[in-house]
């Protein structure tokens, strides 16, 4: 997210296209790891209900910000949109990582 802000701030489009790759690989590898979690972590036979919740969210996840950035947009400016989108994410990324050192399995392979 900062290469993004700071693409935005430098108007370059060669570090915007950097960024968004990097961007691209790290949500891919997130929803791939999130939904292999989801697939050992639901009960077999409710795994259909659990993973259409896991994508439910994510839709919402991804939908919510975009609306968010729109609603700052008509209150402010596309740079500081953009700083607190990226702020937001960070946020939301750190309190992700929280609760995935909370949780994470033991050598045993059940969670904590």
């Amino acid at each position: 997210m900062a290469l993004i802000v700071a693409a935005q701030f430098q108007a370059s489009m060669a570090l915007m296209i950097a960024a968004i790759t990097l961007c691209a690989v790290a949500v891919g590898l997130g929803y791939r790891g999130s939904l292999q979690v989801v697939n050992q972590i639901a009960p077999e036979d409710r795994r259909a209900e659990v993973v259409s919740a896991y994508f439910i969210c994510g839709f919402l996840g991804n939908a919510l910000p975009v609306i968010g950035i729109g609603v700052i947009l008509t209150l402010a400016s596309p740079r500081l949109a953009s700083i607190v989108f990226a702020a937001m994410i960070a946020a939301f990324a750190v309190i992700a990582l929280g609760f995935g050192l909370k949780y994470r399995p033991t050598k045993s392979g059940t969670p904590r």
